[in-house]
Parts: C-alpha cells; structure tokens; sequence
C-alpha cells in the first residue's frame, strides 16, 4: 500500500504495464457471465448483459470523462489546488463501492488509494501527475473491458429498421 504521491503513481504505472500484457481474470469473468461478486441477474431472468452495460458505463466514465474534467477545471487559474482535490474526493466519493459492487475490484481498489493519498498532496502539477496515471490505468481497464463487451449483441438484436419496415410495420398495425 501507497504511502505517498509517487509511490502510489509508480504503482498505478507498474499495473497499467502488466494491463497490456494481459487481461485481468474479473473481466473475463463478465466476458463468461461467472458473477461472483454479486447477484446480478438473479431477478433478471437470470441474464446478466444489464449488470455489464452498467459495468462498461462506469470505465467509461471513471477514465474517460471524469479525469479530464477535474484536469480541464483545474488548469483553470481560479481552481486551486484544494478545490481541484475537492472535486475530485466528491467525483469519486461512491466510486470504491459502485466499482466494487460492479465486480471491478482493481478499480475499487485503486480509487480507495487515491481518495486516501489525494489530501495529502501540495501541489497541482503532482495532483495531475498522479491523475494521469489513474486515468491511463483506469483507460487500460476500460479497453480491456470494451474489447470484451459482446457488441454481437446488438447486431442480432437491435438492428435499424429500413423504411421498408416501417412502412411495413404501419401497414400491419392499420391492419390489425
């Protein structure tokens, strides 16, 4: 466990690498629907694709929206750091329990570092240092869980209808 800044960065960087080597077992467990970290599905006629729209959601938003914002306000030189910090304890205040619960256990476990090291910063520039290594480690594991994320889905089940369609929809609806 992190006891600074920089020990922390440096951890985050180390599992970002091992992230491009390989694919972390709780995301593979979606790709299988193995749920083991909670009962999703089990009043959902025993499918779990919601639980992984939910799960997706929150990488995307964790690492792709989130960071960027704190990044793009803070640079801003009305935002000191002790706001910049602020926004980012209150951005990420649930997001060790809703990784968690989602089964993202490396998120969960990275945010609770972060939220516990994020006060005991001083300066801005290493307030970003250290978001942009959460956000590239958090960004890894967004990629991972996308690449497993079975888009197939929406191909057999929500195609576009064609005009055709439509106009042979209406008719069989003025019909019925």
């Amino acid at each position: 466990m992190a006891s600074t800044w920089q020990e922390l960065k440096k951890e985050l960087e180390e599992e970002t690498n091992k992230l491009f080597e390989s694919c972390p077992d709780e995301i593979k467990r979606f790709h299988y629907g193995i749920i083991t970290h909670s009962e999703a599905g089990k009043y959902n006629h025993n499918q779990y694709f919601g639980h992984m729209v939910h799960t997706y959601g929150y990488y995307g938003i964790y690492s792709l929206n989130m960071p960027d914002f704190i990044k793009q306000l803070g640079s801003d030189p009305h935002f000191d750091l002790e706001h910049v910090k602020k926004m980012f304890m209150t951005i990420y205040a649930s997001a060790p329990f809703l990784a968690k619960y989602a089964g993202q256990q490396l998120l969960g476990k990275y945010a609770e570092e972060m939220k516990k090291i994020v006060p005991s910063i001083e300066k801005k520039e290493d307030f970003f240092e250290l978001l942009s290594a959460f956000q590239a480690f958090m960004s890894r594991l967004y990629w991972w869980f996308h690449w497993y994320f079975p888009w197939g889905i929406g191909a057999a089940a929500c195609q576009r209808m064609t005009p055709e369609d439509i106009t042979e929809m209406q008719r069989l609806c003025d019909e019925g």
